[in-house]
């Protein structure tokens, strides 16, 4: 199996934030396609967040896509000469106003100690990059995983933001998405990487 030759691109859309191209494709049997669209966006972080005490960061905000109020983990856009562990960092604190705890030890948490767990396992673990959409979308998403943080400090929102944060138990979040009020694939893939992880 081989993949196809990319003969033309043509970008009807060219924004900073969205790029809509238009492109003339040779197939392995010599078919040629003149018109398979593909789409970009930035890459972006899902921010997998848990509080010292086994809880997840959500946040719930407006999302035009679908009109309707969304309940999320926390995401954001990675910024130039930024990694997915950074921008995971900094997003977290100015969506939601959470951070790492960095008075976190196991003298504060010796439930930590018992469990084995040492100062390592508290920085944000990368989980890997994934197609948003392998059909026709060439942007990615990162997957960052950031155990035991605090609600300390202010969030910092951008003009086009409005968004609420709440902490939820691992039951209340698949309960939730269960029922449906959860409901992002890509988010809901990043999750279960991480459940797969733990075993």
């Amino acid at each position: 199996m081989k993949p196809w030759k990319l003969l033309d691109t043509e970008y009807l859309v060219n924004a900073p934030w969205l790029k809509v191209a238009k492109e003339k494709c040779e197939l392995p049997n010599g078919k040629v396609i003149d018109d398979f669209y593909t789409l970009w966006q930035p890459d972006w972080v899902l921010i997998l967040a848990r509080t010292a005490e086994g809880k997840w960061v959500m946040t719930e905000q407006y999302r035009h896509g679908t009109g309707k109020i969304a309940l999320e983990f926390p995401a954001g856009i990675i910024d130039k000469d930024e990694t997915p562990e950074q921008a995971a960092v900094r997003e977290l604190q100015e969506e939601c106003g959470y951070k790492l705890d960095e008075r976190l030890s196991t003298e504060c948490h010796p439930e930590r100690n018992a469990a084995g767990m040492e100062s390592k396992d508290l920085a944000p673990a990368y989980l890997g990059a994934y197609p948003v959409n392998p059909d026709r979308h060439r942007g990615k998403f990162h997957v960052v995983f950031i155990d035991g943080v605090v609600h300390a400090g202010e969030t910092s929102f951008d003009e086009t933001e409005e968004i609420e944060s709440t902490e939820m138990t691992d039951e209340e979040l698949q309960a939730k998405m269960l029922d449906g009020t959860f409901s992002h694939p890509l988010q809901m893939a990043g999750y279960f990487k991480w459940k797969l992880s733990q075993k």
